[in-house]
């Protein structure tokens, strides 16, 4: 028999006693290690932040609360695989994409993730935040160009 890591989403907020919001089974560990690296979560087009994370018993826990100033990409790609796309950090406009880094697993994503910084055709990168967007199917990295 097979383990599985759980992962459940709650809303922060103690006055209602940190409400679940999704839950989640995995057989591979690392996909929860790839989402605690993101900064954001997009599902249902709506953007959550997070704001900790912990380990409660068998429940890893990532709590979250709603962010209306991010920008979400309606039109941009929804992948069928796992994915990693790189965009070019804009505060007040459209990111737009550098590279996309096709995989084969999370493994893979979480050693580009866990970086601050990228080489990506001869140019260097920092990272300015992580995000996993469940509407497109794909992690994303937001970096500047050093």
């Amino acid at each position: 028999m097979k383990k599985s890591y759980k992962l459940e989403y709650r809303i922060n907020d103690e006055r209602n006693n940190y409400p679940a919001l999704y839950h989640y089974e995995f057989e591979d560990p690392y996909e929860i290690y790839c989402r605690r690296l993101c900064e954001f979560f997009i599902k249902g087009k709506q953007v959550y932040k997070q704001t900790s994370s912990s380990l409660e018993e068998e429940y890893y826990v990532i709590y979250v609360e709603k962010d209306t100033d991010e920008y979400i990409f309606e039109d941009a790609e929804t992948y069928s695989h796992v994915t990693l796309e790189v965009r070019d950090y804009k505060e007040y406009s459209v990111s737009p994409l550098i590279f996309t880094y096709d995989l084969y697993s999370h493994e893979e994503v979480l050693s580009l993730i866990g970086n601050d910084y990228l080489w990506i055709e001869n140019e260097e990168y920092e990272k300015i935040s992580a995000e996993i967007d469940e509407d497109r199917s794909t992690y994303v990295l937001y970096m500047v160009k050093t």
